[in-house]
């Protein structure tokens, strides 16, 4: 028997807002970030991309999951 692969998870922090939008995922950052892109468009000529901002707690962007081992939490802005 082979090893079985992990789930990918994508979960939104409290709510996507129009600027900003924290996720928590399994998902390497380039990747969550597309994911993210796609799912949820921006609709503007701007995408989601990582930002520069610490979450408003004061972690660092991003930082591991304290629920959900191997995941990381990412606060995105457009």
């Amino acid at each position: 028997m082979g090893k079985k692969k992990a789930e990918v998870t994508f979960f939104t922090l409290g709510h996507q807002g129009l600027v900003s939008w924290a996720i928590c995922t399994n998902m390497p950052q380039e990747e969550a970030i597309a994911h993210a892109n796609s799912i949820g468009p921006t609709g503007i000529s701007s995408r989601w991309q990582l930002s520069e901002d610490k979450f408003p707690d004061g972690k660092d962007n991003p930082h591991d999951c304290p629920d959900n081992p191997g995941s990381k939490h990412y606060l995105l802005e457009c």
